[in-house]
This record gives C-alpha cells, sequence and structure tokens, in this order.
C-alpha cells in the first residue's frame, strides 16, 4: 500500500478549476465576438416618460368621459353650421365604447414606453394610433394645444422606432424571404390583376355616379 505522502492527488480535484476557467474564456471570446449594442440615448428616457405621462393624461380624460363632450346646445344647429372641431367631437363623442377602447389602447403604450425592454413595443402600438390622431388635429382643425401634443408625442416614437432602425429593417425587410423564381411570374402576375381589377371597379363607379 501507498503511504499517504506519496500518493499522486487526484485529477479530480483540477477538474473544477479548470472547467470554470475554460467556461469564463469561453464566455470572453462570445463577448469579445458579440458586437455590442449601442448605448440607450438619454434624450429616449425624457421623450418615453413625457409621452407616457401625456397619454396616461389622455387616456384618463377619455375613459372618464371628459373628452369628445360639447355643450347641449351644439346638437341643434344644422350640420353646415359646425365647425371641424364640433363635427370631429360629435362623431366621436357618438360612442363611448369607442373612446374607452381608444384610452385603453393609450394606457397600454404608456405604460410600454416606461420600461426601455418595452418601449419599442410601445412606440410600434402607439405610432399608427398617434398618425391618426395627428391627422384629425390637423384636418379638423382641432385645438393648438391638441396638435402640439400629440406631434410630440408622434415624433417621439419616430424617434424611439429610428434608435433600432436596423433591428426593425431586418424584421420586415432584410430578413422576409420573397417568392421563389419558379412562382415569381406567377405571384407577380396575380398582384397586377388584383390593382388593375380596383382600378376597374373604381373606374366603373364613377362612370355610374356620372350617369346619374
Amino acid at each position: 500500500m501507498t503511504p499517504p505522502h506519496c500518493r499522486r492527488p487526484s485529477v479530480n480535484r483540477y477538474i473544477p478549476p479548470f472547467a470554470a476557467r475554460l467556461k469564463t474564456r469561453v464566455s470572453l471570446a462570445q463577448r469579445m465576438g458579440r458586437p455590442r449594442a449601442a448605448p440607450y440615448p438619454k434624450y429616449l428616457d425624457w421623450l418615453r416618460y413625457l409621452s407616457a405621462f401625456l397619454l396616461f393624461t389622455y387616456a384618463s380624460s377619455k375613459m372618464l368621459g371628459r373628452q369628445f363632450t360639447l355643450p347641449p346646445e351644439i346638437a341643434p344647429r344644422p350640420v353646415g353650421a359646425l365647425s371641424g372641431y364640433q363635427l370631429a367631437w360629435l362623431y366621436y363623442g357618438h360612442s363611448h365604447a369607442y373612446a374607452l377602447i381608444l384610452g385603453l389602447i393609450q394606457l397600454g403604450g404608456g405604460a410600454l414606453l416606461l420600461f426601455r425592454k418595452t418601449a419599442l413595443l410601445g412606440a410600434a402600438l402607439m405610432l399608427p394610433v398617434m398618425t391618426n390622431i395627428v391627422m384629425i388635429n390637423v384636418f379638423f382643425h382641432i385645438a393648438w394645444g391638441a396638435m402640439g401634443t400629440s406631434a410630440f408625442i408622434f415624433a417621439s416614437m419616430l424617434a424611439v422606432l429610428w434608435h433600432s432602425r436596423h433591428a426593425l429593417v431586418g424584421v420586415f425587410w432584410t430578413d422576409q424571404t420573397s417568392e421563389p423564381a419558379s412562382v415569381r411570374r406567377y405571384h407577380r402576375t396575380l398582384a397586377a390583376l388584383v390593382v388593375l381589377l380596383v382600378i376597374t371597379l373604381m373606374g366603373l363607379a364613377s362612370w355610374l355616379s356620372a350617369r346619374r
């Protein structure tokens, strides 16, 4: 029997430290090979928080029935005597459910903007909503304050999306597959037929309206 002082140290004693060092080296190599993400700009944080505050404000006013309301004396007036602002508010105020749903969407979008992790999703959700609101404010001549607020939120959403433009281009364009070459002509023919059919229907409808 080998005396204790002459025994060789067990190989197993060196495996855990060796494995830990190897794991650390692999992790460092992966980090060095991976491109670093661009730092998140501080101004986007301020835009996110301000936009969330404004969205919460408008969402609350819609859900509490304080928006899309007009004085009762407006109702008996002829439609031609109403301004664009009054027409828009009468139209949207006809359904409280619509105002409630729009308020919930704004509330959810504002909540997503409070966190960097979900800010991109919140901006993608709110951009079409704010586009519609900006157009309503511009073309129906809503108050300047509402127009400026909606334009600010719209621009903030564009800024958040622009920061992740490379990833968005990859998702919506670069990483998307087109039709195989063998059937590409067939699909393009169908697309052209769809456009031609719409043009034909619109032309026919215009011709029938002119004959009346």
